[in-house]
């Protein structure tokens, strides 16, 4: 089936002079475009629209071989990861969307603060991604099921939250403790409560099991042990569908852009809009 975002991101690209490769085996990105003589070097072309997003001219006029990314479901992801992939490939990304509205998603996740759900003054909002919290004892980290999770930076004053041997959680509270090295906690928030604290989104590279309230491994028998913080066994199960039923849920790792990134995606990106 022929994809009308793809040809429309086609056309747009040729009608700028530039030649477009379509691969046959349903490789990604479907479409690449590249201009037959680069007429300025990709660091000359930062011009941007009034709204701070690069205008899908100067994308296509960069010097860069551009990816056509057809986009019709903005998930975050999706989004960043085609992004990703594109630029460590030294590729810039044309998103192409169905409308105006999912192209202003796009833009909005895109522009600073990016890649996060919201910003205020104590920090990010960050949306999950598909990967899990690996710790560094082994397996992964759990929190009791029926909550909504997400990660959120905290620059006020607390203690961690850390759990001990034949103890409690350490209260939230506000007490003469300071903010992490980092600058700002990390906190994994269940509903309206605080569930795990890390110190900062460095932290996220395998903590430790007494972080979380739950750990989860997979057994040589491939069913799923849950234990607790200190590592007592809670119970086994079949699998990640029956821990859940259990009362168990994995922990999201959140989607960090500075992890992601590792400099400016300024130039690197356009969205153009099909139906335009």
């Amino acid at each position: 089936m022929t994809d009308a975002l793809l040809e429309a991101g086609v056309a747009r690209c040729r009608r700028e002079g530039l030649t477009v490769t379509r691969p046959d085996d349903g490789a990604e990105p479907p479409g690449v475009a590249r201009p037959a003589d680069a007429v300025q070097s990709p660091d000359d072309a930062r011009t941007a629209r009034s709204d701070g997003s690069p205008s899908v001219s100067t994308l296509l006029s960069s010097g860069r071989a551009v990816a056509i990314e057809s986009i019709r479901d903005p998930e975050p992801t999706l989004v960043l990861s085609r992004l990703w992939n594109d630029r460590n490939n030294d590729r810039a990304a044309l998103f192409v969307a169905p409308d105006a509205e999912t192209a202003e998603w796009i833009e909005t996740l895109l522009t600073p603060p990016v890649g996060v759900r919201a910003a205020d003054e104590e920090g990010r909002r960050f949306y999950t991604g598909p990967d899990r919290v690996a710790l560094s004892e082994g397996g992964y980290a759990a929190v009791p099921a029926g909550t909504t999770l997400e990660w959120r930076e905290s620059a006020t004053a607390r203690e961690p939250i850390g759990l001990a041997v034949g103890g409690n959680a350490d209260t939230d509270t506000d007490t003469d403790a300071a903010t992490p090295a980092s600058g700002s906690w990390l906190d994994l928030h269940a509903d309206d409560d605080v569930v795990a604290r890390l110190d900062g989104v460095d932290a996220l590279d395998c903590p430790t099991r007494e972080r979380f309230p739950y750990a989860y491994r997979r057994d040589d028998d491939k069913r799923i042990r849950v234990v607790d913080f200190a590592g007592r066994p809670v119970q086994r199960y079949t699998g990640i569908g029956a821990m859940r039923d259990g009362g168990f849920q994995p922990v999201p790792a959140p989607l960090v852009p500075e992890h992601m990134f590792d400099g400016s995606i300024d130039g690197w990106w356009a969205v153009l809009v099909a139906d335009a």
